[in-house]
């Protein structure tokens, strides 16, 4: 497989560092304690028990980020996927709070690119969080997300680097800077009709979107993860193209009833990641995305696991695996929530961080 520009912090990274998965140490988290166990809520719903396996997951002095043995500093892509997943359960939100309060510590740095500007998929990124929070989007850890991200759109509709065009684009990132400038709750922000046309001419011949800027789109994709982003951008803001996007993730379902990172190629065993971004766009278009919804749960450790693992959704069939089920959980807890991106909302949600019932 091609090797990848890193995305947006929409698995944390990129691919290629779940991919080494197998071969990854676990780190254990903590067992609970006697008080805990005997005052924390219980639930069964699988969102909120994920949710409260990722809250429990936030390290630091002030347990407000999460660190995994993929990365050797605390990742902003991954606590962000964590806050949206909590805020889409709608528990959680005392961790939550905290680790929002990090991200705005660390915005400027995870957006920069080194010696250029601003990075538009993880601009994208911030604001959904932002907006999920429902914090001031236009001054959210030292930055106006918005103009940063609407100042790095190019005259061809492409967002790409804001101080290097030639960096940035791709229909990954293009997706997440329409889903956040679609829902600041401003009309002046929506995208225009540049931004939407430069992702359409992206789509390939089958419906399906490739994972890299294509001049000339083939007639076959076969990029799931990337025709599910785009698909949740296009139904977002109504363009005719999202049913051809939808109709191609209904096509590409693994025999398990799962998603793979790429369909009919070398990688095309169902994980929880790309399981989780189909389900989000199927249930945006309106379909049960039943089939995908079971194969999480399934892959959700249950009252048989260890008491400090239940509740995290492990990525493959490979097992359960700390660093893996932190990626896997943070995007796998929002599909389970039947919430997609741009319609996660902190809204009413419970404060505590429950743990399954058993």
């Amino acid at each position: 497989m091609a090797v990848r520009r890193p995305r947006a912090g929409l698995r944390g990274w990129s691919r290629a560092t779940v991919a080494v998965v197998a071969a990854t140490a676990a780190v254990a988290a903590a067992a609970p304690s006697t008080a805990d166990a005997a005052t924390v809520p219980r639930t069964h719903n699988p969102a909120k028990a994920a949710a409260g396996w990722l809250a429990r997951q936030l390290a630091g002095p002030n347990n407000d980020h999460i660190v995994t043995s993929f990365t050797p500093q605390p990742d902003p892509g991954l606590t962000a996927d964590a806050v949206l997943s909590m805020d889409a359960a709608g528990v959680a939100q005392t961790a939550a709070r905290r680790a929002t309060h990090w991200l705005r510590t660390q915005t400027k740095s995870f957006t920069a690119e080194p010696g250029a500007g601003r990075d538009p998929g993880r601009l994208a990124k911030i604001l959904l969080v932002a907006e999920a929070q429902h914090a001031d989007v236009h001054a959210f850890g030292g930055l106006d997300l918005v103009a940063q991200l609407k100042s790095a759109e190019q005259p061809s509709g492409a967002f790409t680097d804001t101080g290097n065009p030639s960096k940035g684009d791709s229909p990954v990132s293009q997706a997440l800077a329409l889903i956040a400038l679609s829902n600041t709750g401003s009309v002046r922000d929506w995208p225009d009709a540049a931004a939407i046309a430069w992702l359409v001419s992206q789509r390939c011949g089958d419906g399906g979107f490739f994972f890299a800027t294509q001049a000339s789109p083939p007639q076959n994709c076969n990029d799931v993860d990337s025709t599910a982003f785009a698909a949740q951008a296009l139904l977002t803001v109504h363009s005719s193209v999202a049913a051809s996007a939808v109709h191609w993730l209904r096509a590409h379902r693994n025999p398990d009833n799962g998603y793979g990172l790429a369909f009919g190629s070398s990688s095309p065993a169902s994980n929880a990641n790309t399981t989780a971004v189909t389900v989000q766009a199927l249930r945006q278009a309106g379909y049960s995305a039943s089939a995908g919804l079971s194969w999480l749960q399934k892959h959700q450790v249950g009252c048989g696991g260890l008491p400090s693992r239940r509740g995290a959704v492990k990525y493959d069939k490979s097992g359960y695996q700390r660093a893996s089920a932190a990626y896997a959980t943070a995007q796998a807890g929002q599909a389970l929530a039947h919430k997609w991106l741009g319609a996660i909302s902190r809204i009413g949600a419970a404060a505590d961080a429950p743990r399954l019932a058993c």
